[in-house]
């Protein structure tokens, strides 16, 4: 497991399509996704499973423009 932060600054940084994907883990990527356009963000990609063994994945990008995957195992 490994942990992170979210930083706001006013500098320095640029959101964008074509930067980093962050993957954030979570317990059900059907329920996190379905909340996104509420917050203001655009759904790329739906839930959707990778494998049997590797889960359920979503992607989309949040309404300052960042690029943002969600995985769950459910």
């Amino acid at each position: 497991m490994s942990t992170g932060t979210l930083v706001k600054a006013d500098e320095h940084y640029s959101p964008s399509r074509n930067g980093v994907l962050v993957y954030f883990a979570c317990e059900d990527v059907g329920n996190e996704i379905g909340r996104v356009e509420a917050a203001g963000g655009t759904v790329v990609s739906g839930k959707k499973q990778i494998s049997e063994n590797n889960g359920y994945m979503a992607y989309f990008v949040d309404s300052e423009g960042n690029r943002i995957a969600l995985h769950s195992q459910k």
